[in-house]
């Protein structure tokens, strides 16, 4: 039996209401997670809320939800799920184009294998965790097949007929560029109080949000190419991103090497910006 979740999204959008369930692997942790595609083909993840404090439920009238986790439906840019699988293609042949039929197929994706006590803590039975993912279906997604030029070199055979190989400068072009959206986002920066060390903090917490998406290779390279090191004494558990989780898995976004207590960040504000945010392939 599936449980029942309240979930909050965008007041203006009003492209929720028809909403399908897609099962992809989590770009970060290789998970099966949901997510969800509306009827024009826009892509949607869940996102969870957590922090300290009692376990709570939400009352509707005349309805009780058990669960009272505070969760978020918001867009989600269909290159985050792409590039992984690109990846792993890239890796098996580096030299090969190959058609989206060869790239987006269940051998280029690596499940996590996870526990059963798992799953049962997450409330997820066997059989919904072994259902077939979805990702040929990112393929139908509207604009997808030309957004990929940000991260592939593109050839075409025919008219009808184009391979793809990932070229990765040109993704790691994307992502820096995703990075630096973040960072002169006048409510993102908002999150931050002045500091002498404000703007590497506002880009520490930039690569932050992006690696809810980026497996550690990437948020490597990226924060090498913006010349960011981490911080010490940076609270990560105070951290913005740090509250959002995806609805599955229940990981933690950052492996912290220390977590002390900072007040001088706005969660709230930094929540407003990721609900309200609209992601692109540019």
């Amino acid at each position: 039996m599936k449980s029942q979740i309240i979930a909050f999204t965008n007041k203006l959008d009003t492209d929720v209401d028809y909403l399908t369930e897609l099962y992809l692997p989590c770009p970060r942790s290789n998970r099966r997670s949901v997510y969800f595609r509306n009827d024009k083909g826009k892509l949607y993840e869940i996102q969870k809320v957590t922090g300290p404090g009692r376990k709570s439920a939400w009352l509707l009238d005349p309805e009780i939800y058990k669960d009272g986790a505070v969760r978020f439906i918001t867009a989600l840019d269909p290159l985050f799920m792409a590039l992984p699988i690109l990846d792993e293609a890239h890796k098996k042949d580096d030299k090969k184009f190959k058609t989206l039929d060869d790239i987006f197929s269940r051998e280029n994706v690596k499940l996590e294998t996870v526990e059963t006590e798992t799953l049962d803590d997450e409330g997820i039975t066997c059989e919904e965790y072994s259902k077939p993912i979805d990702i040929h279906r990112l393929t139908n997604i509207p604009g997808f097949t030309q957004q990929l030029a940000h991260l592939c070199d593109i050839q075409e055979i025919t008219l009808d007929l184009f391979v793809y190989k990932l070229n990765h400068e040109k993704a790691l072009d994307w992502l820096v560029k995703k990075t630096n959206q973040l960072t002169s986002n006048e409510s993102f920066k908002k999150s931050f109080e002045s500091t002498q060390q404000e703007a590497l903090l506002i880009k520490l917490e930039a690569v932050y949000t992006l690696s809810n998406y980026l497996n550690k290779d990437w948020i490597k390279e990226i924060k090498e190419e913006i010349e960011v090191d981490e911080i010490k004494d940076y609270a990560t558990n105070a951290s913005p991103s740090g509250f959002f989780k995806r609805s599955h898995p229940d990981e933690a976004i950052l492996d912290s090497p220390i977590k002390v207590r900072q007040n001088e960040i706005d969660r709230n504000a930094h929540a407003d910006l990721l609900i309200e945010k609209e992601t692109s392939g540019s």
